[in-house]
């Protein structure tokens, strides 16, 4: 049924898509507070590099710490309610179009769970960035570094070796890691709801490359479908589905694979190689 198998490419293109949006919409919030940081520097060089001015600065860059973490966080949560909706459309649209099963709905709790796990983690980015920022002006205000020194260090675009560079690298791996546990847990609870109710339902793990080097474990899993209920086996490791909350770091950073629903009525031999 080849209709069923594009259907569920078509849906994992959709969520590659909406996470380089998610990837570019945390990339501008980031630039507009490195904006504000280069201009709060500007305008330090222009004048006295003293304690008060210190003072005032970090008040105003503060402000500007706490407006981008407001900003990335409602951010973050709409980009994850849309791949809570796309891992669900992954299992009920090819059910649906093969007239196996029409489920009706499926319980957020896990998407609250992983929405705070998300905000925690775009915390402890804010609060990292803060103290290396509000670092780099002590030093300047102490002597240890003219205010030119100090904002090279900050940086003065997203793609240099600098505090901002390295945020920027940080929120990337944190909107891709994130979007795609989501999609994947949806997809995941959808399935196990499935298959209670349709008979020979299991999935499938699908290689979707690495920007850099593709993982072996993850390449030879290519195609490998198993109950929906078991664990893949990742080398040594059981894995319920990509990016797993209990799988190693090692597994889970930039890791594009998907899991899909899978059944004998549909084949599969319209899937790419991986």
């Amino acid at each position: 049924m080849p209709k069923v198998n594009t259907t569920i490419q078509n849906i994992l293109a959709e969520k590659d898509a909406g996470i380089s949006t998610g990837i570019e919409e945390m990339r501008a919030i980031i630039e507009e507070l490195q904006r504000q940081v280069t201009y709060e520097l500007g305008q330090a060089a222009l004048g006295s590099w003293d304690a008060y001015q210190l003072k005032e600065m970090l008040n105003a860059l503060d402000r500007a710490r706490m407006t981008f973490e407001h900003s990335a966080k409602n951010e973050m949560s709409s980009l994850l309610d849309d791949m809570w909706a796309n891992g669900k459309a992954l299992v009920d649209d090819p059910l649906r179009l093969s007239g196996l099963y029409n489920g009706l709905s499926l319980s957020t709790s896990s998407l609250k769970v992983l929405k705070d796990f998300a905000m925690h983690k775009i915390s402890g980015l804010s609060d990292d960035a803060w103290q290396r920022i509000r670092g780099e002006l002590t030093l300047g205000v102490l002597g240890g570094k003219s205010p030119q020194e100090v904002a090279r260090a900050v940086g003065s675009n997203l793609d240099d070796q600098s505090i901002f560079g390295s945020i920027a690298q940080r929120a990337e791996v944190i909107t891709q890691t994130e979007m795609g546990r989501v999609f994947s847990m949806a997809a995941q609870e959808r399935m196990v709801e499935a298959s209670d109710y349709v008979n020979g339902l299991e999935k499938q793990w699908i290689h979707a490359g690495h920007p850099k080097v593709a993982r072996l474990n993850h390449l030879a899993l290519h195609g490998v479908h198993i109950p929906v209920k078991e664990r893949f086996l990742v080398g040594n490791i059981g894995m319920m589905f990509p990016r797993d909350p209990k799988a190693p770091v090692s597994e889970i950073i930039r890791c594009g694979c998907a899991h899909v629903p899978f059944h004998p009525s549909w084949g599969n031999d319209s899937w790419p190689n991986g």
